[in-house]
This record gives C-alpha cells, structure tokens and sequence, in this order.
C-alpha cells in the first residue's frame, strides 16, 4: 500500500529554554507542551490545525495508531518527532500505540541542505522564489504564548490572537509542503547518512558526568578571578560582548581595531610585540574569560540528560557537505595544548576515574581555566564495558589534493619536505616536535586552497601559537605554490570551468575525475560532479564585474607606504545561505578546490562509517576526518582496516588513519 504523506509542525510551550537545554531536555520535561499542530495530508490535502485544550482530530488519531501508513515530513523533523512522541501523543492520546519507522520519518531541511536551498523554512521559501509575507504579528504571538511569567505561569491568548496564531502555523505547513515536493528524494546513500544523523542525535554519546562537575567547579572559582583582574588592569567591567567602552580602551594601544570580537583579539595578540605588559596582560585575560571554549563546559553541563549529550550533529550544513555541529558544538572542541603550565601529563586519562584526579590537582593549578579547557575532549566515554576507537585519516586532504593535481602519492615525510622548502634545510634536519615542522604542517595543510599570507599567519597562531612575521608568512605561501605547481594550477583550472559551466559548456578536469555542468533546476547554476558521483549544486551562479579595492605598498625615501587602488574585477560567485541571510557568495579557485576536496573526505568518510556499523561497531561521531566509535576490547586493526578501505572510484588513493583507543575520547 502506497504510503500517504503527512506534513506536520509543532509550536510549543515550556518552562524549560530550549536553546539553553537543547532538544531532549526541552521534549521531555513535564512542563512541555503542544500548543499548536498544523498539518496537511498528500499533495493536495486541506491545510488543518489543531489547538491546545480542542479534541484530537480523526485524522490525527488514525496517524497515531497507524503510523506505518504515514510518511513523517517536517522541517527539522527531529524536532517535531520528539515533541509526537514526548510531549503530543502522550498528553493528548496516551500512550503510543506503535513506534515510527525510521524508513517513514523525512526531513525537508535535510533536502534542502543536501540540495543547497537554505536551512531554515524561510530561506528555503526565499530560494524557491515562493509568493510568500513575513508574518509579524503571528511570529509576536507565537513568542508571546511560549513565554512563562515569573509565576511560571503560560498566557491565554484571545480569540483574534488565537486565529492569527493559527494562520501563522498554517502558512508554515504549506511552505513546508511547497519546499518538500520541489526537491528531489535525497540519493540511496545520502539517505543512510541522514539516517545516522537522525539516529545518533537520538540516542546522543555517553558523557563523564563526574568530570563535567570537576570541570564546572574549577571555572566557577576561577573565571571571577580572571574578570576581577581583567577590571584592575583596565579598569572596565568584563563582558563577553564586544562593547564600546572595551574596545576604547583597548583602541590606545592598537589603534584603528574594529572590534573586540575574537578574531580580532587573535590578530591583536599576533601584533602585540611592544606593547605595555598590562596591555597585552589585558587582552589575554579577556581571551581566556571569554573563550567559547570555556562556554562549553557550561553548554555540556545544561543539555547533559541522564548522562550522555544529544542533537550534535546538524546533517550537510556545509557546501563541502560536511556536517556542523550543534550544541556543545563538538566539531570545535579544543586540542590539548602542549605547552601549558599545567601538564596533562601527570593525570591518566584512560582512568574510569578521572575527575578525582582533576580535583586533587585543582588547588595546585598555575593555569586553571587552560587546565579545564584541555580536558574538555576527555569528556566522552563509551558504555561500560566497551572502549571508544578513533580512527582519524592521515594527510587525508593533502593526499586528496595530490591525487586531483597529477602529483601522485603523497610523500610520507610531507611535513618535513614542506618545512626543508621554507626553511631551507634537508628534510632530516627537521625534528617531529619542532617549530619549523609545524609550520611546515600548517603550510601543507592549509595552503592548498588559496590562502593568502594574513589568513595562514593568523591560522598559525591560532592553531599552534607560533607568531610569524609579516615577512616569514609571504615567504611560505610563495614556497608551497612553487613547490605545489599543479595544485595552483589546479585553483586556476577549476575557477576557468567554472567560468564555461556558466556560460552552459560542460568541462572535465584533473584527469576526467572532476566533472563540471551547468545546471538548470531550481535555478540556473553550476554543479560539480566528484569522483564518487556526488554532487556540488552552485544555485544561481553568474559572472559580475565588481569594482574591488587593493592594498599596495610602495617606497618613498626608504619607508613603506600604504596605497589602495580601485580596480575593475570579473567574479564568479553563486547564492546561497550564509549568516542567516541569502546572498551573492563570491568564489574563487582556491574556494572551489577546498570544496570539492573536502567533499571528497567526506564521500571517503562516510561510506567508511557505513561499513563499521556493518560490522558491528556503534558509531558515535564524527569530526572532520575522525570517526569514533566504540565496541568491546581487542577490535583495532578491524578498526583501522575497515576504515581505510578503498570504494572503486578511489582505488589510486593511498589512505592510511591512525587509531587511538581507550576509556574516553583520546585524540
């Protein structure tokens, strides 16, 4: 029997805050509820609606007791899933008469995503060029019936609030229902990939309660301290924004700074050579207070639900097809660093029992909230009796890259290779834990892709803490795109077909493995077909001439002056989403190549967590270029080897992973 299509979205009401608590948290606390469901059943099925305190429609009922019959569809449909099966069935019905299968449950924004037509209901409207008006007064009201008083206490709405209340969910179900039937069903293996996505948010990764708590005791003593000192060295108040009144102060010793945000703040610790101690003092105060890193010691403690953290995982967000985090945002956590006062060397990480030593060591800590960030990995656990593999691709991207360019394998002592160039020393010369090697890494790493000398320098220093100068960093990016000719060249053969894509003549580059087209749904655009037959979608791609402005120096008597001329320039760019608005994304060579090689990171990622599932592992995450999952001891080389299996279309690639295992995540 041919499954009927039921579009359903939720408004709801809570005492909890759902962007503080995260999703399951939100969905299961006896204070969440349903206050409105707007649904549409098929194609060409009336828009209905159902409101808090009104009898179950007939209709809804035969859903609940039948769900095999129905095809779930929603946007962001994690969320309306588990607001049915939480807080709307069970308030309303009782309790559920049969689960959903997955095979029925369809999210929208997951197309859309996948497809590159915006991430939210809006934008998605905005990319289909759908007829429709922002609803003010119905998004006032939505606000207004969600909020509690401090009594705890939900407002009733009117009878006129209540109807546009109504519309504005209605007028939700059919963009929903629009959006869903312009976009094609997602690829057989794209489906898979959802599906984990959707299954692991669910089911969330196990989490060291006790160490979280150790973690959260240490920055609640401590991170007053540091805003207390920040107040005496500058004598302003701390805060985490970018206020004025900070950013004056600071504006005396860097003149001509823009803000106070943390790129900033990074490129004025880069540039802080001469600078007043209590100045730079100041600025490394407010970094450490302020770090996003610290922040989510306090995020794991609130969306932490009977021991693990779930919804981290936000499906195809990236152009690279990558996945985002959410959350915690567990695709930024922080590395280790190395050089810190407080040696992580002295704990054992692997223990069962870690927070007992992090709370031993406290009182003695020179850097406390370092020493808690550089645990932050160590939070993640497998379940009792099992241990947690991490598999991590080595040099994935480079290799990559070597493999499109026509340079072969990569060398296995790149790094090395790389830093002799810059350095001009014999790849032997240059130690594994040396300075010149991890600039050497940076480089191979990241100047692949275009990147241009104040990028890489600040990425340097972000990453590792090495300030280079002005001069040094020129001199790498010109030593790695003479010594990687052809991966320049590539930038250059990408960005030219492009430029035909859009004018409608296919183009196939880097040996026949890279295809590009034009492309004429839902707008005229640009696609990039990878090795594996994946796609990239370039929705309104266009060539434009843009007035550009350079920055040139120039001698006069000896000294460097700054001139800025105003030049004429033929971009390529396309729309799509970014910052929570459609626009024109410029795109550039280097921009493309990044995506179509991560892309294929990922074509070679996933189908590897596929086959580790297959074989009995609990996949738990993914970050970049890592998979975690976990199993009982003694499984590592099947591990390893499942990992770095090669598919068909990449039988000429060299892959090789390295493999960690323990109690906890131990990259």
């Amino acid at each position: 029997m041919e499954k009927i299509d039921f579009f359903f979205d939720f408004e709801t009401r809570s005492r909890m805050n759902l962007k503080e608590v995260g999703t399951i948290r939100y969905a299961t606390h006896p204070s969440t509820e349903a206050t409105l469901l707007t649904y549409a059943f098929n194609r060409t099925g009336t828009l209905k609606a159902w409101a808090l305190g009104t009898p179950l429609p007939s209709d809804i009922i035969e859903v609940i007791q039948n769900p095999e019959r129905f095809n779930f569809i929603a946007f962001n449909v994690e969320f309306d899933y588990l607001i049915w099966i939480c807080a709307f069935v069970p308030k309303n019905f009782g309790p559920l008469p049969k689960s959903i299968p997955l095979a029925n449950v369809h999210c929208a924004m997951a197309l859309c995503a996948h497809f590159r037509t915006g991430h939210s209901l809006d934008k998605a409207a905005q990319m289909f060029n759908l007829p429709v008006e922002k609803d003010k007064r119905g998004r006032q009201i939505m606000l207004k019936q969600c909020k509690p008083d401090r009594k705890g206490n939900f407002p009733q709405l009117m009878a006129d609030e209540m109807k546009d209340f109504v519309r504005y969910g209605l007028m939700d179900t059919r963009i929903l229902r629009e959006v869903y039937y312009r976009c094609p069903p997602l690829p057989f293996s794209e489906r898979w990939i959802w599906e984990w996505t959707f299954r692991r948010n669910l089911s969330g990764i196990r989490v060291d309660v006790d160490l979280i708590n150790a973690l959260t005791d240490i920055v609640k003593k401590h991170r007053p301290r540091l805003e207390s000192e920040f107040k005496w060295l500058t004598g302003k108040q701390f805060t985490t924004k970018s206020s004025a009144k900070c950013k004056e102060w600071f504006e005396q010793y860097w003149p001509g700074i823009k803000d106070m945000r943390k790129d900033t703040v990074r490129d004025m610790l880069i540039d802080s050579e001469g600078k007043p101690d209590h100045a730079i003092q100041a600025l490394k105060v407010k970094e450490m207070a302020g770090s996003s890193s610290i922040a989510k010691i306090d995020v794991a403690v609130r969306q932490t639900y009977k021991g693990r953290i779930y919804m981290l995982f936000a499906y195809h967000k990236a152009q690279t097809k990558r996945w985002a985090g959410m959350g915690i945002q567990i695709q930024n956590l922080p590395r280790p660093d190395n050089s810190a006062p407080d040696s992580l060397k002295d704990l054992n990480l692997d223990s069962t029992d870690l927070a007992s030593q992090v709370r031993e060591r406290a009182p003695y800590l020179k850097s406390p909230l370092v020493f808690a960030k550089n645990l932050l990995r160590r939070i993640w656990i497998p379940a009792p009796g099992n241990v947690m593999y991490c598999g991590d691709f080595s040099k994935v991207e480079p290799t990559v890259l070597y493999w499109l360019s026509g340079m072969g394998e990569i060398p296995a002592a790149a790094y090395e290779e790389m830093a002799g160039a810059i350095y001009d020393k014999s790849p032997d010369e240059i130690s594994k834990d040396s300075e010149e090697r991890q600039v050497g890494k940076a480089a191979l790493l990241g100047g692949g892709y275009g990147m241009g000398w104040k990028k890489f320098r600040a990425d340097v220093y972000e990453k590792t803490g090495i300030k280079l100068t002005v001069e040094m960093a020129k001199h790498v990016i010109k030593t790695y795109r003479t010594k990687n000719k052809p991966i320049a060249d590539m930038w250059r053969e990408l960005e030219a077909g492009f430029r035909r894509a859009i004018n409608g003549e296919p183009v196939s580059i880097c040996g026949g493995k890279i295809a590009i087209g034009p492309m004429k749904w839902p707008h005229q655009g640009v696609q990039i077909r990878l090795p594996s037959g994946a796609m990239l979608y370039y929705h309104g791609a266009m060539v434009k001439w843009e007035e550009e402005t350079q920055e040139i120096v120039t001698m006069r008597n000896g000294t460097p002056h700054l001139e800025y001329k105003k030049s004429l320039r033929e971009n390529i760019s396309y729309r799509g989403e970014r910052n929570g608005a459609i626009r024109n994304i410029k795109l550039y060579g280097g921009m493309l190549t990044e995506h179509v090689t991560s892309a294929i990171g990922r074509e070679l990622l996933a189908p590897a967590m596929w086959r580790l599932e297959q074989a009995g592992f609990d996949v738990l995450s993914t970050i970049h270029d890592e998979v975690w999952g976990e199993s009982h001891p003694g499984r590592d080389h099947e591990f390893k080897a499942l990992m770095i299996e090669r598919p068909a279309w990449a039988l000429e690639l060299e892959l090789d992973a390295g493999l960690d295992n323990g109690l906890r995540y131990l990259k």
